[in-house]
């Protein structure tokens, strides 16, 4: 029994390591995924609020991160979501627009394998901050940390020019609780 699982063990680390040792002779040069990038993006935001409903909306984001190791990247992410119309509960005659700052880690679990389509897992954190304006009454802020977890693709279109595509859900605590959301959407991204 001891050498069938030694075959296998042998087998899986050949099979692990083979990309990186032909990574010298065959690999594009796209495909070498380190380094910053920058890029922009927006796309559609599902609202899941809780204590009421509203219209969903849109947003943009600004992105820098760097990748190593192939497997993963560090990511900062500013977006800004400008107006949620409340339709009923707590956001009645409400307008919600949403500022927002994380730090993404992505993980990359088959980058060695799926050469200039590179799908990740996301998973991070920051700070959001909600502002609704309400008529008659005025407005209230909701502020808070906020968790972001998602999945996406990258699509080497050349050596630097990154088109993505992602799905992530935010999950905010504290005062901001409420906000919960679906995003979709994309973004251009640029590899230094």
């Amino acid at each position: 029994m001891a050498w069938k699982l030694s075959v296998v063990l042998a087998f899986a680390i050949a099979w692990l390591a083979a990309p990186a040792v032909r990574a010298e002779s065959d690999t594009p040069e796209c495909c070498d995924y380190n380094g910053l990038y920058a890029g922009i993006g927006g796309g559609y935001a599902f609202e899941d609020f809780d204590g009421g409903n509203a219209d969903d909306g849109t947003y943009v984001n600004l992105r820098l991160g760097y990748r190593f190791l192939d497997f993963v990247a560090l990511e900062a992410l500013g977006e800004f979501e400008p107006e949620f119309a409340g339709k009923s509960g707590r956001y009645t005659s409400g307008h919600t627009s949403i500022w927002s700052g994380f730090l993404n880690a992505k993980l990359y679990p088959a980058a060695r394998w799926t050469g200039l389509v590179q799908p990740y897992l996301l998973a991070g954190g920051g700070w959001m901050w909600g502002d609704t304006r309400r008529s008659p009454t005025g407005k209230f802020d909701d502020n808070g940390f906020a968790g972001r977890f998602g999945l996406g693709i990258d699509f080497f279109l050349t050596e630097h020019v990154i088109l993505t595509t992602d799905a992530a859900y935010l999950l905010p605590t504290g005062d901001a609780k409420a906000l919960d959301q679906v995003l979709v959407g994309g973004a251009l991204q640029y590899r230094f």
